[in-house]
C-alpha cells in the first residue's frame, strides 16, 4: 500500500486527505468516488451551485491526476 494526497478546493475551502491505496489507478477511483461522494450530499443538503477540483498526489508530491466536477443550481420551476 501507498500513501496518496488528494488536495481537494471546494468553492474557495481547502483541504488535503491521506488516502491508502495499492496502486495510482486505485487512488484515482477513490478520489472519483470521493467527488461522486461530495457533489451528492451537496445535493441533498444544499441546492446551490458548486465548483470542486481534486488533484491527487504520490509520495513523490508528483501530481498523478487532476480533475473536478461542477453542480449547478437548479431551476426554480423544477422544485
Amino acid at each position: 500500500m501507498s500513501t496518496f494526497h488528494f488536495d481537494i478546493d471546494s468553492d474557495g475551502a481547502t483541504t488535503t486527505e491521506k488516502v491508502e491505496a495499492v496502486d495510482q489507478s486505485a487512488a484515482i477511483r477513490q478520489a472519483l468516488l470521493l467527488v461522486s461522494e461530495i457533489l451528492r450530499d451537496h445535493a441533498l443538503c444544499d441546492h446551490t451551485t458548486i465548483c470542486l477540483h481534486i488533484s491527487v498526489r504520490g509520495q513523490d508530491e508528483r501530481i498523478v491526476w487532476k480533475g473536478g466536477a461542477r453542480g449547478l443550481q437548479p431551476d426554480a420551476q423544477e422544485n
